[in-house]
C-alpha cells in the first residue's frame, strides 16, 4: 500500500512539474523579446496569407503562386550563408533595428498600392523579392539573439521553446483574422495591420538587454573562410548533418503545402476566403499545441525521437489530406500537418541551438539552416507550382507526403548514431549527469 501511495506521488509531483511554469518566463528580458517579435509574426503571416489569395485571384494560376513563392524567399539561398558570418561579427541590435525598419517601409508599400488600385504581380514579386532579402537578415539574427538573452545557459532551451509557442500562436490568430479581413475589407487591410505590427518588437529590441560575444581578432579576417569553416562544422558533426538534411526534406515537400491551401480550397473544397481562413486556422490550431508542448516539456532530452516520430505523423497526414474532399475530415488532417510541421521545425531549431556549444559559430551554424529553410521553400513553391498544374493539386501534396514519410523513416535509422555523440554534449553542459545517460 505503502509503495502504491510513493508511485502515485512520484507520478503527481511528475504531473505538476510539466505543468510548472519555465523559470525563464519571470526574465523581463525575454519576455518582452519573444511577445514583440511574436506580434511581428502576427502580420508577416497575414501579409503572406492575403499576398497568396491576391495573386491567385488576379491571375488563377498555380504556376504564379509558385513563381511569387519563389521570388519571395529565394535570396535567403542565395545571401543567407554570408550573413551568418557578418551575424558572428555585427551588432545584432543594430541589425534587428535595421530589418524592422525595412520590413516597415514594404508593407507600408504594398499597402499603398494595394489601397491606389496599383498592384499587380510585378509590383508584388518585386516587393517580395526584397522582403525575402530583409528576411534573410532578420530571421537568423532573431534565432541568434534568444540563447543571448538569457542569463544561465540552461534556461536556454526554455526561451527557445517559447519562442517558437507565441510565434505560433501568432501563427494561429493571423489566418483567423485574416480571412476574415481578406473576405470583408480585402488585402490592402491586411498590409496595413503588418506595417504596424513591426513596432512593439521595434521598442523590444531597443529595451532588451544583449550579450555581446568576442570573436578572435584572427577570425575577422577572411570572410570565406569563415563561411567555409560554418559549412564544414555544419557537415562533419553528424547530429548537425543529419538535421539539416531532414529540414530540406521537410521544407521542400511539406513546408510547401501553405501556398497550394488556396488552391486546394476552390478546386477540391469549391471554398472562398473564409474557407481558406479556417482551413488555415486549424493548421496554426496544431502548431500551438505543438509548441505549447514543446514549452511545457522544458527539457531537451528526447527532441531527436520526437524530430523522427512527428515527420512521420506530417507525412502521412499530407497523404491522407490529399485524398479528402470533406471539409470536417480535412480540419482535422491539416491540424496534425499544422501541429507535426510545427513541432518537427521547431524541434530541430531548438535541438540545433542547445548543442551548439561554440558561440562563435552560432550565426553561421544558425544562418546554414535558416537558407534551409528560406533557400529551399522558394524552389518547392516553384517545384509545386508546376507539379500543380500538371498533375493537380491533389497528386502534389500526395508526393509530398510521400517524401516526407521516406526521408522520416531514413532519420529514425539515424537516431543510435546520433545519441551517442549528443549525449556526451549535454552531459558537458550540465544539462544531464552521467548518472542519467547511463
Amino acid at each position: 500500500m505503502r509503495k502504491l501511495n510513493q508511485k502515485t506521488h512520484i507520478k503527481g509531483q511528475k504531473l505538476l512539474d510539466f505543468f510548472q511554469m519555465p523559470p525563464v518566463l519571470k526574465s523581463p528580458n525575454v519576455c518582452c523579446f519573444v511577445l514583440g517579435e511574436s506580434v511581428s509574426f502576427f502580420g508577416s503571416w497575414m501579409t503572406q496569407i492575403a499576398l497568396i489569395w491576391m495573386v491567385y485571384q488576379l491571375t488563377n494560376s498555380a504556376m504564379l503562386v509558385g513563381v511569387v513563392g519563389f521570388t519571395n524567399q529565394f535570396m535567403g539561398l542565395i545571401i543567407t550563408p554570408l550573413v551568418g558570418v557578418l551575424l558572428d561579427r555585427w551588432n545584432l541590435r543594430y541589425v534587428l533595428i535595421t530589418t524592422q525598419l525595412a520590413s516597415i517601409l514594404l508593407s507600408a508599400a504594398l499597402t499603398f498600392l494595394t489601397f491606389n488600385g496599383h498592384i499587380n504581380v510585378i509590383w508584388i514579386i518585386i516587393i517580395g523579392t526584397l522582403q525575402g532579402t530583409v528576411k534573410a537578415f532578420d530571421l537568423p539574427a532573431r534565432l541568434v539573439t534568444i540563447p543571448r538573452l538569457v542569463d544561465n545557459k540552461a534556461d536556454a532551451y526554455s526561451a527557445i521553446a517559447i519562442h517558437s509557442f507565441l510565434i505560433n500562436t501568432a501563427k494561429f490568430v493571423s489566418p483567423m483574422i485574416g480571412g476574415l479581413l481578406l473576405a470583408k475589407f480585402g488585402a490592402a487591410l491586411c498590409f496595413l495591420v503588418d506595417s504596424i505590427s513591426y513596432l512593439p518588437f521595434l521598442s523590444a529590441i531597443l529595451t532588451s538587454q544583449i550579450k555581446s560575444v568576442t570573436s578572435n581578432s584572427n577570425e575577422k579576417s577572411n570572410v570565406w573562410q569563415n563561411l567555409k569553416e560554418g559549412f564544414n562544422y555544419t557537415y562533419t558533426f553528424i547530429p548537425v548533418k543529419y538535421i539539416l538534411m531532414l529540414q530540406i526534406l521537410i521544407c521542400f515537400m511539406a513546408m510547401t503545402h501553405v501556398n497550394l491551401i488556396p488552391i486546394f480550397v476552390k478546386e477540391v473544397l469549391n471554398g472562398n476566403a473564409e474557407t481558406m481562413g479556417i482551413l488555415m486556422t486549424a493548421s496554426a490550431l496544431g502548431s500551438i499545441v505543438s509548441g505549447l508542448y514543446l514549452v511545457l516539456k522544458k527539457k531537451a532530452i528526447g527532441l531527436e525521437k520526437i524530430i523522427a516520430f512527428s515527420t512521420i505523423i506530417l507525412g502521412l497526414s499530407l497523404i491522407l489530406f490529399s485524398r479528402s474532399s470533406n471539409l470536417e475530415i480535412c480540419l482535422l488532417l491539416i491540424f496534425l500537418v499544422g501541429m507535426t510541421n510545427t513541432l518537427t521545425l521547431a524541434a530541430i531549431s531548438n535541438f540545433i541551438q542547445l548543442i551548439l556549444v561554440d558561440e562563435n559559430k552560432r550565426g553561421r551554424v544558425t544562418s546554414i539552416f535558416t537558407t534551409g529553410f528560406l533557400g529551399i521553400l522558394p524552389f518547392g513553391n516553384l517545384f509545386f507550382g508546376g507539379l500543380t498544374s500538371k498533375f493537380g493539386v491533389d497528386n502534389a501534396l500526395l508526393f509530398g507526403g510521400i517524401s516526407c514519410f521516406v526521408g522520416a523513416c531514413f532519420f529514425a535509422m539515424k537516431l543510435p548514431e546520433m545519441e551517442k555523440i549528443v549525449f556526451p554534449v549535454y552531459i558537458k553542459m550540465g544539462l544531464i549527469t552521467q548518472a542519467n545517460h547511463n
